[in-house]
């Protein structure tokens, strides 16, 4: 699939190369769309499910903590998996899985019930998330263009669909085995739509390099220092991420008396804005560099906390968090890529290990901001993620991990 000088001899065969590598994008784009969509279709409909599970606060906890543990131990174990199976062959059948295992919450009828049902569902969608990233970031290095931040877009995108999937069906009074049966069966429509241009399309060198047979295969996770290190910067964008999606409506309707309305258009905003950061990452990476992109979007999502927390009106709620938004939009996706230039040789492994780190973010950033905003107010609990944005400014050089990363788009 690689091009050739373009010459009168070659014009055709690179053309058909650049068509062919336009439909891998397309394809893979599938199912990142997939990996954001799941999770939220089930936690619109939380207080659906737990109303017919008869699961109370203390258990729903219980149960949303373990899926969360799930995806941390998937994500860290299973990218050494991909690295020796290869993403291509895993990311159909994982998306169809995941895309089934979100019925399992539907036909909840207690707490332990529930909790298994969120632990499969959290390691299907941990795992594929793994699949994609890895396969993604093969894709891009056989392509030499940084391709990541697109991607990230359709998670952004999948999100979006998949909240306002769970708001329409409460609309029309849906009951939440329901509307995760429909969901579930469009989005393994997606999949399985997806999966001949994935496998006919993505190239053979992107997929896992074969290993000498003297080699014996490595499935433990990588603890390098440099992992390590990329790993708490996943953390603290993955905190920053879900702290504004946990809270930011409540301090718009708390601290600055947003409607309900105001306060959802508050979030919306957020979400917006980010999709649209990383629809234009890739070409921003191109333009300032992985660091200096990274060190750019930590100042501008630190300066829309500082509007929010401290000018008490609306807009500037609304305002601030856009600007956080689009600070915090390109922040995972160049930490994976960093990751990811570690070792070819264990990509799935790296990028494993740094989003399981990423994923114990909100396993103690909810917690934190919740007991902080039980006493003082949310404003002051969303001093933490603010304050985090400091630190990635101050580590952003750790992802020139492979020299000034500068690619063609």
């Amino acid at each position: 699939m690689s091009l050739k000088p373009d010459t009168p001899e070659t014009h055709a065969r690179n053309t058909d190369t650049r068509a062919a590598a336009r439909r891998a994008q397309a394809a893979l784009s599938a199912y990142f769309f997939i990996t954001g969509a799941l999770l939220p279709v089930w936690a619109s409909r939380i207080p659906a499910v737990t109303a017919q599970s008869g699961v109370g606060p203390d258990s729903l906890g219980i149960a949303l903590f373990s899926l969360g543990v799930a995806a941390t131990i998937t994500a860290r174990s299973g990218g050494a998996v991909i690295d020796r199976i290869g993403p291509r062959r895993a990311i159909v059948p994982v998306a169809a899985a995941a895309s089934a295992a979100l019925l399992l919450p539907g036909t909840a009828t207690g707490a332990v019930h529930l909790t298994i049902a969120l632990v499969v569902l959290g390691t299907c969608q941990s795992f594929l998330n793994v699949c994609v990233n890895t396969q993604a970031a093969h894709l891009q290095s056989f392509q030499r263009r940084s391709m990541l931040s697109t991607f990230h877009a359709f998670v952004s995108i999948g999100g979006c669909a998949g909240a306002l999937t769970g708001v329409a069906s409460t609309r029309l009074g849906l009951d939440p085995l329901t509307t995760f049966q429909a969901a579930g069966l469009a989005l393994v429509a997606v999949a399985l739509g997806a999966a001949r241009t994935l496998l006919r399309t993505m190239p053979q060198e992107a997929a896992a390099r074969p290993r000498p047979s003297t080699e014996r295969p490595r499935f433990r996770p990588n603890t390098s220092p440099m992992v390590l290190l990329l790993g708490c910067l996943a953390l603290t964008g993955v905190l920053a991420e879900s702290s504004v999606q946990d809270w930011s409506a409540l301090f718009a309707q708390e601290w600055v008396g947003a409607s309900e309305t105001m306060a959802a258009t508050v979030f919306a905003a957020f979400t917006v804005a980010m999709a649209c950061g990383r629809l234009m990452g890739d070409r921003l990476t191109l333009l300032l560099g992985r660091t200096l992109l990274v060190r750019a979007g930590a100042a501008t999502a630190f300066a829309g906390f500082v509007l929010a927390l401290s000018v008490p009106f609306a807009p500037a709620s609304l305002a601030g968090f856009s600007l956080v938004g689009l600070g915090l939009s390109c922040l995972v996706p160049q930490i994976l890529n960093a990751a990811a230039d570690i070792d070819p040789q264990r990509v799935g492994s790296n990028m494993g290990t740094v989003a399981s780190m990423g994923y114990i973010g909100p396993l103690v950033g909810s917690p934190i901001i919740g007991a902080v905003a039980a006493h003082t107010g949310v404003g002051v609990g969303l001093m933490l993620p603010a304050g985090l944005m400091i630190v990635v400014l101050l580590g952003a050089g750790l992802l020139n991990t492979n020299g000034r990363h500068r690619v063609r788009v």
